[in-house]
């Protein structure tokens, strides 16, 4: 008869192998978890970006509503500026005029050109004008009125005696057109001309270093022309001896040759404060003067000098301007000693008035040349840009000492492991 063991003689056997699974399951279950959990760790700190500020408070509840970002701050807005503040904004140029109908007006026309020139209104309430010539005009007192439809200036003369008070009407005011009325006849109101002015870069005649102008560069004669305007070629026996390179030093010497680089003369020279003439005197070998010069300037800027030669004082009417460019000739012989010549060209000095006594119809005129003010205001500095955020402002990524966190939570998960493998060691031997 086969053996049969009884039910009740395997249980214990069963039980127990049952009781050692379920001991040793809890137990690789929590090694397993704490080796998952040290090594996610070094990963959660790539995750942990710096919170914002004002972040705090919504984290304490993960449920409530996420921080109202804070309000941007609201753009700065100018206020507009008055009448007054948009006539000193700039200096202004007459470039136009129109009549009654429309019809453009020549600003050489006696009925508009006393009105044509440079002006500068200063927010001090003072201003100067000045032909395109830039001849001294008239200077006093200006104002504008509160509705910008009006503008009023009072002439003085050198010792700030009024002269004249004079208003106009305003058409136009604004940062690109400043146009104002002339009434000729204030009987016949239907009859009148629109002086029309434009902003401008032009410096106050006043402010400019006319002797620093002319010696910032050396100088060569590219032209010249009479007084219709017509070219004279430069070997015309008129002009000729005016012809060549030209250097002025800033020590007030100047040094001069013709074109084909042989000396002319040297000498001193000097320009007027208000740029309207140059003078010369030409000095031999020892230093003794040969001759002075005095010429009218009808140009000087950094693009160009020209002077006026008149050669019969008796006979005005005919001239020739001389006219000279910038160049980069070197200078042929710097320190050549004077070639023996005398005056090549005229001795006489030109005109000794070369501005308007006149400064506008119909009204007394001014003597007084320029302005005791002639300043301009500064404008103010641009807003700087928004720069970018510092590398401390970025975000913080974790990714420093996670790193260690790693290597422990390697050696902890071993361990858990060989904890594991020697309880199923003692649970077998049992």
């Amino acid at each position: 008869m086969r053996d049969h063991t009884p039910p009740s003689a395997s249980r214990p056997a069963a039980q127990d192998q049952r009781s050692r699974l379920r001991t040793r399951g809890p137990l690789l279950t929590a090694t397993a978890l704490v080796a998952t959990s040290m090594c996610l760790l070094p990963a959660a700190g790539a995750f942990a970006a710096a919170a914002p500020a004002g972040a705090a408070a919504s984290a304490a509840s993960p449920f409530g509503a996420a921080a109202a970002p804070a309000a941007a701050p609201a753009a700065a807005v100018s206020e507009a500026l008055t009448p007054s503040e948009v006539l000193a904004s700039t200096p202004w140029e007459t470039t136009s005029a129109v009549d009654q109908d429309g019809n453009p007006v020549a600003l050489d026309n006696p009925a508009v050109s006393n009105f044509v020139g440079w002006a500068y209104y200063n927010v001090n309430g003072t201003f100067t004008m000045y032909n395109l010539d830039d001849t001294p005009k008239m200077h006093g007192d200006w104002s504008v009125s509160e509705d910008g439809t009006s503008r009023t200036i009072t002439a003085r003369d050198a010792d700030g005696n009024p002269l004249f008070t004079r208003v106009v009407p305003i058409t136009v005011l604004t940062g690109d057109e400043f146009t104002y009325r002339v009434i000729p006849d204030a009987a016949v109101p239907g009859v009148y001309y629109d002086i029309v002015h434009t902003p401008t870069d032009h410096a106050e005649p006043g402010t400019i270093n006319y002797s620093e102008v002319l010696a910032s560069t050396p100088w060569e004669t590219t032209s010249a022309v009479d007084q219709d305007g017509n070219p004279v070629a430069l070997d015309n026996p008129a002009v000729s001896n005016f012809v060549g390179w030209a250097y002025y030093n800033v020590n007030g010497t100047f040094t001069m040759y013709n074109l084909d680089d042989t000396p002319k003369m040297h000498g001193d020279w000097s320009v007027s404060e208000d740029g309207t003439s140059r003078t010369i005197t030409a000095r031999d070998a020892d230093g003794n003067p040969l001759f002075t010069r005095v010429v009218p300037i009808t140009v000087l800027t950094g693009d160009e000098f020209t002077y006026r030669v008149i050669p019969d004082a008796a006979v005005p009417g005919v001239y020739y301007d001389i006219v000279h460019t910038p160049t980069d000739h070197a200078e042929p012989n710097p320190g050549t000693t004077d070639p023996g010549t005398t005056d090549p060209g005229t001795t006489d000095p030109g005109t000794t008035d070369p501005g308007t006594t006149d400064p506008e119809i119909t009204t007394p005129g001014t003597t007084n040349p320029g302005s005791t003010n002639p300043g301009t205001t500064d404008p103010a500095p641009a807003p700087s840009a928004p720069g970018a955020k510092t590398p401390s402002a970025l975000a913080v990524t974790g990714a420093g000492s996670p790193a260690i966190a790693g290597i422990v939570g390697g050696v902890l998960a071993v361990l858990g492991g060989a904890a594991a493998f020697v309880v199923r060691l003692v649970r077998r031997a049992a």
